[in-house]
């Protein structure tokens, strides 16, 4: 397996302020800044460097062989950067309605029951 930072990794930019000066996930030192998910994943298609994309961006480019997922370590387990959600709120205050479909939407999308704490 090439070491990743040996290419140019394809990076989403961020046109804020709020992370100026800060990358995140960045392995390279070779990189291509974006200004979409779509641009990134147009360049990753057509070879130009590799980077991270959202799993329902490119199962369809997985599946049919168009694009690899890269089983390294220094992108997660099997490849996979994985997330955690968190809903909090005051003790004293319950979650409202609308807080409820939330949470449970979000324990449907990431496939993992919410404990109530």
């Amino acid at each position: 397996m090439p070491d990743l930072a040996d290419h140019l990794q394809i990076v989403l930019g961020d046109p804020t302020p709020l992370s100026e000066g800060r990358s995140f996930g960045v392995l390279s030192p070779q990189t291509c800044r974006v200004s979409s998910q779509d641009a990134k994943h147009a360049m990753i298609l057509a070879g130009l460097g590799w980077g991270r994309l959202p799993f329902w961006q490119v199962e369809r480019d997985l599946s049919e062989g168009r694009l690899v997922r890269v089983a390294t370590a220094a992108l997660g387990q099997n490849g996979q950067v994985s997330s955690e959600a968190y809903i909090a709120h005051r003790l004293d205050e319950p979650l409202g309605p609308a807080a409820h479909v939330f949470r449970k939407a979000l324990a449907q999308m990431t496939a993992v029951p919410f404990g109530i704490r």
